[in-house]
């Protein structure tokens, strides 16, 4: 595979702010992985949804920016089915490592909340129902509604956003607007 190549393709197709940082081989195919060029793995404001990597055809020579059909449908990652599954519980981050990753990313992703959640109800034992609602009157890059029957968790919200040095408003009984970038 020429990464040059694959790079034009990344180009062409998704844009310039991506760029090739890994290569996997397979039997059939040479698979170029990207990532965003301002944006760490872990900021959802670089992901993107319904394509995977530029996979090279090793018989046909030809570049192709997989999409999602692709992955689900194709014969393109065969070689990973002799990748051990792990069945294990996904670890989720703690409450400190949430607010280190948005202190570092200065900004809030939408994953964010759901696991400040996750670790209410392990912690407390209690539900904390949280749920995101947009609201075409909000921009949802710069704000993010929590959605919560649980009063005591949504104060909870409040006082954790006053931590990030972040902006919150209670909009009613059950919802909150939390600025999600500094």
């Amino acid at each position: 595979m020429d990464t040059k190549l694959a790079q034009k393709v990344v180009d062409e197709e998704i844009g310039s702010d991506y760029t090739i940082y890994k290569v996997e081989d397979s039997e059939k195919y040479t698979f170029a992985y990207y990532k965003h060029k301002y944006y760490e793995d872990d900021d959802e404001r670089g992901h993107l949804v319904g394509v995977g990597p530029v996979a090279f055809n090793k018989q046909t020579k030809e570049y192709k920016l997989l999409d999602s059909g692709d992955i689900l449908c194709g014969d393109y990652f065969d070689f990973q089915k002799n990748i051990e599954q792990d069945n294990q519980e996904p670890e989720f981050p703690d409450f400190d490592e949430i607010k280190k990753g948005i202190l570092r990313r200065k900004y809030v992703n939408s994953d964010d909340i759901f696991y400040l959640g996750i670790h209410w109800d392990k912690q407390l034992n209690d539900k904390s129902d949280v749920h995101l609602t947009f609201n075409k009157e909000i921009d949802f890059k710069q704000f993010l509604i929590a959605n919560s029957s649980n009063k005591d968790f949504l104060s909870f919200m409040e006082e954790y956003w006053k931590d990030l040095n972040l902006d919150s408003q209670k909009k009613d009984d059950n919802h909150i607007i939390l600025r999600r970038i500094f």
